[in-house]
């Protein structure tokens, strides 16, 4: 049983996988915001940090929830989830569908065309302001611009695991979500080796209901929310005591092309499958793999005793180097006090916290607002090899190109 010391009801702990269970060891722990460790708070100019949710020590990650599993799974740690963690792994998912396809989506969303700003006013300074109460006020300002009045109670969990924190990670999340849509502001006036469910039986059916209301927003939503509906019908499950172990141990696996490519799948991938960038990543579901003819001398291998074979997984093989970030950001603007600063919100799973025990993972969801009034951090070598490739392939193609269609 896992011993690990959390606050809240686990509604049901169950075995998995039939594996020693093992403490954390060699990850780095930090007690700072896990937001000083995401590229947009480095490549953004972003220094100080104004306000944010108070995590404890925390192993840092641009994908908290997904990383989170995948350290519990590879080195038999038991797996703690809220029905919060969860909800916010889709929520920010769904948040970088809409932004890559807010043109499209817009009639769904929203009653204006544009981008409206939404503005509060508050009585508190830059250094005393309750910037998580502002976020929830920044999503009550959507309602009278929203097609669906309801959008927000949707979005937003009220599971009985859902504490003020987490009301406060997912309005960001929405906010960020929304971010073609609108615009933020603020002004201040004068100055001042077991998977542990918590929560209840009903929070697990409220996301698995949630659920079919993401259909309605195209048809990546309808392929998607196929895809999540079995594997919350299994979270359900699981948390009325009805355990299929065999679906907890495909929660991950890993996967190796001969181009040298990594791939994740299990039904952890299908929280991965729209990229940093909102596009659609779930269609890969079949790989060649390298095998050995049976019957052949293993001490005395020839090329020829080798054979490619096809292998169709149930879900998406999704690159490693392209799992996507468990958070949102959103710009905001601060009138404080006739002077406006730029600062920027961060919110969702920027890391995952390790047990009392020193052998359980949870994800932990997180926000922050910063200022950006550092220096932004320059290109890396990869950015700058990428840009150059770029640039020559323009070269490249305009040195090609030919008005009448030939090449020259």
């Amino acid at each position: 049983m896992c011993q690990c010391t959390f606050e809240l009801t686990a509604v049901v702990t169950f075995a998995v996988a039939s594996v020693e269970r093992t403490r954390c060891q060699g990850v780095a722990v930090d007690d700072d915001s896990p937001v000083t460790f995401l590229p947009e708070f480095k490549k953004g100019g972003c220094k100080t940090i104004v306000q944010a949710g108070k995590l404890g020590p925390v192993v840092a990650s641009e994908s908290g929830f997904v990383r989170g599993v995948m350290e519990a799974y590879n080195n038999h740690h038991d797996l703690v989830l809220r029905p919060d963690d969860v909800w916010l792994a889709i929520l920010t998912q769904f948040g970088l569908y809409v932004v890559a396809n807010a043109d499209e989506l817009r009639h769904l969303l929203v009653t204006h065309d544009g981008q409206k700003e939404l503005t509060i006013r508050s009585n508190a300074s830059l250094w005393t302001a309750d910037f998580g109460a502002f976020a929830t006020q920044w999503v009550d300002l959507m309602d009278d611009h929203v097609v669906d009045p309801s959008l927000k109670h949707w979005l937003l969990p009220s599971f009985s695991t859902t504490t003020d924190h987490d009301v406060i990670v997912a309005s960001v999340v929405l906010m960020a979500t929304m971010k073609k849509y609108f615009s933020y502001k603020c002004g201040f006036l004068c100055g001042i080796p077991h998977v542990t469910l918590l929560g209840t039986v009903d929070d697990w059916k409220a996301i698995r209901n949630r659920l079919d209301k993401l259909a309605v927003y195209g048809p990546r939503m309808q392929e998607w929310t196929t895809l999540l509906a079995p594997i919350l019908d299994q979270f359900v499950a699981s948390a009325t005591g009805d355990v299929d172990v065999a679906f907890w141990n495909s929660i991950c696996s890993h996967h190796h092309a001969g181009s040298g490519t990594d791939y994740i799948s299990g039904w952890l991938s299908v929280f991965c499958v729209f990229n940093d960038k909102g596009e659609w990543q779930g269609d890969k579901r079949t790989l060649y793999e390298v095998r050995i003819k049976p019957d052949v001398d293993l001490c005395a291998l020839k090329p020829g005793d080798f054979f490619s074979e096809e292998v169709t997984l149930p879900y998406p093989l999704v690159d490693s180097d392209c799992i996507p970030p468990g958070y949102l950001t959103v710009d905001v603007t601060l009138d404080d006090n006739g002077t406006e600063r730029k600062a920027l919100m961060f919110a969702g799973h920027m890391g995952y916290g390790i047990g009392d025990d020193k052998a359980s993972i949870a994800p932990r969801a997180s926000w922050a607002i910063v200022l950006k009034d550092g220096e932004a951090a320059p290109p890396t070598d990869d950015e700058l090899f990428i840009t150059k490739i770029l640039e020559q392939f323009k070269v490249a193609s305009a040195a090609n190109f030919n008005p009448e269609g030939d090449a020259s």
